[in-house]
């Protein structure tokens, strides 16, 4: 069970759909499916998928699943936000893990006001939230379109059940890597995370800033990681 939530809090969490209001620029979006292969230290431990959907002319789903484990390990997370000049609008969001038959459920609606009401464990929770906090399931769409705007400087704060966290990405440079396209120029960033933890993610502008390929080293070595299996575009 450590192994599977570390690896879904560090790659899996890594992988998403922007879920609050933003009023700055905003790049084109468009929907897609992507595929993922999950490797703890050099073994395949399972995959990831996350698919992008427009729903209406200014509505949007994106959901990222994961099965480790010969399926004894899931996670699912489903975000829906609306684009609408230039803004994304969080409306609801849902999360469930399950290990070994036993399953953890969280969910949230933001209201007008941009507060969320939540329900996690049993408990109904309301909190009072700024405009930049996001769901977990908010980081790449919304780093895909802070790449795509040419930014360098990466921090985000996100809510999970009732605590919200800060994530820093470093930008460290751009370099060539393997894809199943063949060699392509991606733009690296580092992450630092507890417990001695470090992520490497590389994220390709030819396929629209996807993310490609995510390392997690602990004390020194890697230890596990995520590479693209399978892209489209719809």
């Amino acid at each position: 069970m450590n192994v599977f939530s570390t690896l879904v809090y560090t790659i899996v969490f890594s992988i998403g759909a922007y879920a609050m209001t933003v009023s700055a620029a905003q790049a084109e979006l468009y929907p897609f499916q992507a595929k993922y292969s999950v490797y703890y230290k050099d073994v395949k431990f399972g995959h990831c998928e996350r698919s992008l959907r427009r729903l209406n002319n200014f509505d949007y789903k994106l959901t990222s699943t994961a099965s480790v484990l010969l399926g004894s390990g899931s996670y699912e997370n489903n975000s829906w936000f609306k684009l609408q000049n230039g803004l994304l609008t969080a409306q609801r969001y849902k999360h469930e893990t399950t290990v070994i038959g036993f399953s953890s459920v969280s969910s949230g609606i933001f209201d007008e006001q941009g507060d969320i009401v939540m329900d996690y464990a049993d408990n109904h929770v309301q909190l009072k939230l700024q405009s930049h906090v996001m769901d977990i399931g908010a980081m790449t769409i919304l780093l895909q379109n802070d790449l795509k705007l040419g930014k360098q400087e990466f921090t985000y704060e996100w809510i999970f059940e009732d605590k919200i966290e800060e994530i820093k990405f470093e930008y460290l440079q751009q370099e060539p890597i393997n894809t199943i396209y063949g060699e392509m120029e991606a733009i690296k960033l580092k992450q630092i995370t507890k417990k001695n933890r470090i992520s490497y993610f590389w994220f390709v502008p030819k396929l629209d800033y996807q993310l490609a390929r995510i390392e997690v080293y602990k004390k020194g070595k890697r230890w596990g990681y995520l590479k693209l299996s399978d892209l489209s575009f719809r």
